[in-house]
This record gives C-alpha cells, sequence and structure tokens, in this order.
C-alpha cells in the first residue's frame, strides 16, 4: 500500500470515529432530553389539577356515591373480616356526616364480641381498657398494632414508646411511615395535643407528602397516604390532583383496589388480564379520603 494511500485510509477512519463520536453525543443528549421531558410530564400529571372547581365537585360526589353502593353491597364481608382500623376511619367520617351504611356497620360491630376486646377503644374512646389483656396483646401483636395498642391506652400499656421507636422521626418508610403516623393520632386523641406530639406528627407529614409529589402509581399506599395527612389534620399539604387520581382509580364496581396498571402497593409488577376485585381496605381508605375533603375541609378543595 503507498504512503498516499495509507494516510488517506487513517483519515478516513478519523473522520468515521468522529462522526460516531459526535452520533453517540447527540444520541445521549437526546435520551437525556427525552428523560427528563418524560419525568417532567409524570410530575405534572401527578401534582396539577386541570379541572374546575365545579366540575370536581361533580366528580367526587359520583365517585362517594358509588363507593358507599360497593361499601353497602359488601357490608357483610366488611363485618366478617372485623378490621378494626377500618372501622374507626368509618367512625371518624360518620361523625362528620350521618350515613346509614356507616352507622349500621359500625352499630354490628361493637355489638359483636371481639377478641381482645379491647380494640373496640378504637371506635369508641369511653371503652373500658383491661389492663392485664391489653398488654397480652401487646406482647402478641407485631410491630404496627404495638403501636397503636400503646397509643389508645399509653397510661396502661407497659411498653416504653422509644422500645418500638414510635417517635423516631426518620426510622421509618412505606407503610410503617404511615401506620406510625396513624398510632400518633390515635395516641393524640388519647392524651390531647402538646408542642412536641404536634411537631413530630407534622415532620412525618411533611415527609409522607414530599413521596406523594413523586408518586405514580394509585395503589392502595398512594390512597393511604393522603387519606392519613388529612386525618391528621393538613388538608394543606394535599393536592387536589391527588384527591382526583384517586377518583379516576376508583374501578366500575365503585370500590377501589391495590393495582395501578401492572404495580402494587409492594412495587412489585403484576402482569395479568383484567383488574383485580375491589377490596374494603383499599376502599374505605380512598371513602374516608372523598368524605374528608369534601365534608371537613371544603373551602381548600374548592368544594364550597
Amino acid at each position: 500500500m503507498s504512503k498516499d494511500n495509507e494516510q488517506a485510509h487513517k483519515k478516513a477512519d478519523a473522520v468515521k470515529k468522529h462522526r460516531l463520536g459526535r452520533n453517540a453525543i447527540i444520541a445521549g443528549i437526546v435520551t437525556v432530553a427525552f428523560a427528563a421531558i418524560l419525568a417532567l410530564g409524570t410530575l405534572a400529571y401527578n401534582n396539577i389539577s386541570l379541572a374546575g372547581d365545579e366540575t370536581f365537585a361533580k366528580r367526587i360526589d359520583a365517585a362517594i356515591e358509588k363507593g358507599l353502593a360497593w361499601t353497602e353491597s359488601n357490608k357483610q364481608t366488611i363485618l366478617k373480616r372485623r378490621n378494626v382500623g377500618l372501622i374507626k376511619m368509618l367512625n371518624e367520617i360518620e361523625n362528620l356526616r350521618a350515613t346509614p351504611v356507616f352507622s349500621d356497620i359500625i352499630t354490628s360491630f361493637m355489638a359483636t364480641p371481639v377478641r381482645p376486646k379491647c380494640w373496640k377503644r378504637l371506635v369508641d374512646p369511653n371503652w373500658p381498657v383491661d389492663k392485664i389483656e391489653l398488654n397480652i396483646a401487646i406482647k402478641k401483636e407485631y410491630l404496627d398494632n404495638k403501636w397503636v395498642l400503646y397509643a389508645m391506652a399509653p397510661d396502661k400499656a407497659q411498653i416504653r414508646p422509644e422500645e418500638v421507636h414510635l417517635f423516631d422521626p426518620q426510622r421509618w418508610r412505606g407503610r410503617k411511615l404511615t401506620h406510625q403516623l396513624d398510632a400518633l393520632i390515635t395516641l393524640r386523641k388519647a392524651k390531647g395535643a402538646n408542642e412536641e406530639l404536634d411537631k413530630l406528627i407534622e415532620n412525618l407529614s411533611n415527609r409522607i407528602t414530599s413521596e406523594l409529589i413523586f408518586d405514580v402509581a394509585v395503589v392502595d399506599l398512594y390512597i393511604q397516604k393522603v387519606t392519613f395527612l388529612l386525618r391528621a389534620g393538613f388538608p394543606h399539604k394535599i393536592r387536589r390532583r391527588w384527591i382526583e387520581r384517586i377518583i379516576e382509580n376508583q374501578s366500575p364496581d365503585g370500590g377501589w383496589n391495590d393495582r395501578w396498571f401492572c404495580l402494587t402497593s409492594k412495587r412489585r409488577p403484576v402482569f395479568e388480564f383484567g383488574s383485580p376485585p375491589s377490596n374494603q381496605h383499599a376502599t374505605i381508605q380512598a371513602l374516608t379520603a372523598l368524605y374528608l375533603a369534601r365534608y371537613r375541609y371544603p373551602e381548600h378543595f374548592g368544594l364550597q
């Protein structure tokens, strides 16, 4: 090969490498730009409401009516499973606005034997709590329930909240964090508000709000976060779009489930056709959020 041909080949290779490098840089820039646009679009979709007040009011009223119909149809299932945490929430919104199906469920639950009996204190703050029974229950229960049992009768519980990290402001994540907030709400009702407890509740609520900004999947845990922030008394930490997204995820039967496309609260993809049936856990939490937005904090959500 002549020297001139060799130089020509080298020059061609250099040009080719330069072109490939430039194309790779352009492709990288396009990919980053696309990812940024997608991320910004997702954030906007999750956080910005475009519906007017009148439209939102019609949607929330329709969702509540369908949710009530589901609850009526599934009343016996709710009573059979006797999830006292859900009954507690029904009692909270029943006190806010009398609703016959809620009243029936609460009355039936309170008339039915429950073991341990002290759980009924969550529904009726005047329900007597036996100290021995309470502490046997605390020893047997898993962590989240230990928190609640302590919180509803702290004067009788033989456990220190520090032992179970109930007052830790940073330790817990996900559902443990929302359950920690729920226990502290119960404790505040039992003991009364104080500056230290109020500060901790707000700290946890701020952490949950920060998570909701970036949440996309409207699953059971998403609903729980919104619901518990409203129950904690922080409507200003809730964006109306989050309520709208809960409404949009309502099933045709009027209830809610723990699925958004292929995602669940555990963030494990589920690849199967069809939507899972609505369940009492997601549905009662969703109804609680809608009731609180509609009837306790209407001014904040443009529902006057």
